[in-house]
């Protein structure tokens, strides 16, 4: 399980030019799912995205110690091996089916944390970001 982690003043995701989920201050969050996760890896992914201290000026809060929200995007590519040639792999990448139930996981799991928002799973979306520093940090469970 791979995430990009960033930290924002504002974020959206459109489908179709259409507006379904945006936040204020907070995290967006890239989330791939690869072929061997599990639940417990949900479990220690969402925990660690919101304690990871990413606010404030030393590094010292996190998005739950300044109340802001998460924006979840499903992201296929995020497992992609790169080692070789120049056209990205897949196949370390979960399938579809079970990745949606895993996202769909992710998204509750980090809701019991600080208030959550997402995507549309498999859909083409645009996510616009304000990057805040830019901060930006990359994931593994």
């Amino acid at each position: 399980m791979r995430a990009v982690i960033q930290r924002v003043k504002h974020s959206n995701v459109k489908v179709e030019g259409k507006i379904i989920n945006e936040i204020k201050n907070g995290l967006n969050v890239l989330i791939g799912f690869e072929k061997d996760d599990t639940d417990e890896k949900i479990e220690k992914m969402a925990k660690k995205i919101a304690n990871m201290r990413l606010f404030g000026n030393r590094f010292e809060k996190s998005v739950v110690d300044i109340k802001g929200e998460i924006l979840l995007i499903p992201n296929f590519t995020l497992p992609a091996i790169t080692k070789k040639g120049t056209r990205p792999n897949f196949q370390n990448s979960m399938e579809p089916l079970r990745a949606k139930e895993f996202y769909d996981k992710m998204l509750i799991t980090l809701n019991k944390y600080i208030p959550t928002k997402g995507g549309i799973f498999q859909a083409h979306m645009e996510v616009e970001i304000i990057n805040d520093g830019p901060v930006t940090i990359i994931l593994e469970v």
